[in-house]
């Protein structure tokens, strides 16, 4: 019985790429003040909604 040989394939990033290296014009915000903006949206949408 032929022992089965491993081979080892190079260790890709699988399509992995890191942006922010790459785009540096625009807005750049950091991620709690989106997250803040977005619950802001929220709590105001809930407060309406229950006001009226």
């Amino acid at each position: 019985m032929a022992k089965e040989e491993r081979r080892r394939l190079p260790q890709t990033t699988a399509g992995l790429i890191n942006y922010s290296d790459e785009i540096e014009e625009g807005i750049n915000l950091k991620p709690e003040i989106v997250l803040g903006i977005g619950f802001g949206i929220c709590i105001l949408v809930i407060v309406l909604r229950l006001a009226l």
